[in-house]
């Protein structure tokens, strides 16, 4: 489900719309490395990579502007709710989402043909 919903906000922000591979790394006893998604359509090679270094700035700039230590935020994303993907973080556009009093976020790098094209912010409510 995750991989529909990479595919999805590809279609999206990157105007792509045939999947023909997609695949992730394994993971193993190391740490977990941050999450990989790649896949092939006929515009090029789309390479998806996980950025908790802005998911990480996601939660903190979101917590302080709601100003309430006791909202519950995730650093990911639910397979199961929708989302809403934007180019650009704002946590009032976030703050301003309908849905329940979890919220979610997740950053993710773009690359297209080797080059970085931009990071995509994803947010729910659950």
């Amino acid at each position: 489900m995750k991989r529909f919903l990479i595919v999805a906000l590809a279609a999206l922000l990157c105007g792509t719309a045939l999947l023909i591979h997609a695949s992730s790394p394994s993971t193993g006893d190391t740490p977990d490395p941050p999450e990989v998604i790649h896949f092939t359509d006929v515009s090029g090679d789309y390479l998806f990579v996980e950025n908790r270094g802005e998911t990480e700035r996601m939660l903190r700039s979101l917590r302080d502007y709601l100003g309430d230590g006791s909202i519950q935020i995730q650093s990911s994303v639910p397979e199961d709710v929708t989302c809403y993907a934007e180019s650009e973080w704002d946590p009032a556009w976030a703050a301003a989402l309908p849905g329940g009093s979890v919220y979610c976020v997740e950053a993710w790098d773009i690359f297209k043909n080797g080059t970085f094209q931009k990071t995509a912010y994803q947010v729910c409510r659950t």
